[in-house]
């Protein structure tokens, strides 16, 4: 093979790669792997929606996985350096799928300080994807503080739902505070589904707050915990001036009002 990659990389691509795609790992596969990657041959072709479907790369990068367990560090090193590197072209497409993939194959938690840096990244819609990777991987929140993009904050709180301790919990209480409204709602979300039963009123003032955004939000929210509770609050909204509102008002009670299964 490594003769193959000297005379013809094209050829030793397609190669490496179809011997891969059997889904066998054989003992000579390391080497291969570490071929493909060394040359970055697996993360382009993993990232390249021409060459793979989504599910394809899945199944494909979960084979090599078997092979080379540290295979979901290598992706993100490939793409950190990517992204670091001026004047080296990366879509944001091919980005999205590496971050897909690592989601898929991958833990999460041991990628914390290469999140952290890709962080740092100017696309605020890559961005909000580390976040939703940062949030899952550490089941806290606490690392937002101070984070500008309100995107990255709601996901990082949405991808931390269901995390518990004392500081998790008076961080969610802050960012019932936030002045964006998904963040808001999703702080409030978290705090309803770990039981906080002051949420039930924070939830039912942010339905009457001045900013439609809010309402909806809170409305949308209100569905999402399918407490009943909200039934009478949820029944004004139905009248409320903003169309975003009185949807998402119906919404909640058909979802609340729905058997339980």
């Amino acid at each position: 093979m490594g003769e193959l990659l000297e005379r013809d990389r094209q050829q030793f691509h397609a190669a490496a790669l179809e011997v891969l795609k059997t889904g066998r790992p054989a003992p000579g596969h390391a080497p291969l792997v570490a071929l493909l990657i060394e040359n970055e041959f697996l993360p382009r072709a993993l990232g390249n929606p021409d060459e793979f479907s989504m599910e394809e790369a899945v199944a494909l990068a979960k084979t090599v996985s078997r092979i080379d367990p540290l295979l979901d560090i290598q992706l993100a090193r490939w793409l950190l350096r990517r992204l670091q590197t001026a004047g080296d072209v990366i879509s944001s497409q091919t980005a999205q799928r590496i971050l897909g993939i690592l989601e898929q194959i991958s833990s999460v938690s041991r990628l914390t300080p290469l999140l952290v840096q890709l962080l740092r990244t100017p696309d605020p819609t890559l961005r909000s994807k580390v976040a939703s990777l940062m949030g899952r991987g550490t089941k806290s929140v606490g690392w937002i503080r101070g984070e500008d993009d309100p995107r990255v904050r709601a996901n990082a709180v949405e991808a931390a739902w269901g995390s518990d301790s004392r500081h998790t919990r008076g961080f969610l209480w802050e960012l019932t505070k936030d002045p964006h409204n998904r963040v808001a709602g999703n702080a409030l979300l978290a705090l309803h589904r770990l039981g906080e039963t002051a949420s039930v009123a924070a939830l039912l003032k942010m339905a009457t707050h001045a900013s439609p955004m809010f309402r909806a939000t809170a409305a949308w929210v209100m569905g999402q915990t399918q407490d009943a509770r909200f039934l009478q609050a949820l029944g004004r909204m139905e009248s409320d001036s903003d169309e975003n509102v009185r949807r998402n008002a119906s919404q909640a009670i058909a979802r609340i009002s729905q058997p339980a299964k």
